[in-house]
């Protein structure tokens, strides 16, 4: 019988102390402010998870959106799950975290999740990803489309190790004509993958 390396039984040590730590992230809190405008019957409000000022490392997935993401939508977090309501460029509707990383990336991997989707139909909620303020990619939720999506964006190198990541919505869904959320926790994907090649 095989018996496993210490270097072996370390590395599955790591892996239960990290999930074990995952549950306290994700059930964090995070705090409101509420600011101006109605749509629908929603309100702005700007939401910062508890655990915003850290930023951990990017050695594979990473929670995106996640309860330490900084949401700006009508609503913010909503419940357990999901956050939004998104429809508005004009109030500057996105998600944004800062990962550390590799020294060096050129290429990100978004697996979402729309677990509500209120747009009518012909209706989109168009989208922008950028790291560290510059663009990298664009991609679009339309009426009907519910469930799990894989963006991926290669970009010109960007380096430093600390990567401030954000999907905005770059239109404005007309008056009526509804919003999506995204998922932030429970079961469906939603993570970033900042890679070097």
């Amino acid at each position: 019988m095989l018996r496993p390396s210490r270097r072996l039984s370390a590395v599955a040590g790591l892996a239960i102390i990290v999930a074990m730590a995952t549950p306290a992230l994700a059930n964090a809190q995070g705090t409101t402010s509420l600011r101006g405008s109605l749509h629908n019957g929603g309100v702005t409000a700007v939401m910062t998870g508890a655990a915003h000022q850290s930023a951990p490392a990017i050695a594979a997935a990473q929670a995106f959106p996640s309860s330490s993401s900084t949401v700006i939508a009508s609503t913010g977090f909503i419940d357990g799950d999901q956050v939004g309501y998104f429809w508005s460029v004009s109030r500057g509707d996105s998600v944004a975290q800062t990962f550390s990383g590799p020294n060096k990336i050129k290429k990100a991997i978004f697996k979402l999740d729309v677990p509500t989707n209120a747009l009518a139909v012909g209706a989109t909620v168009d989208w922008t990803a950028s790291i560290n303020g510059k663009d990298v990619g664009r991609f679009q939720v339309v009426s009907g489309q519910l469930g799990p999506f894989t963006e991926k964006f290669k970009f010109p190198k960007q380096t430093g190790g600390s990567y401030a990541v954000k999907i905005r919505v770059t239109n404005e869904v007309a008056s009526g004509d509804g919003s999506i959320t995204l998922r932030y926790a429970g079961a469906g994907p939603h993570s970033v993958t900042l890679k070097k090649h």
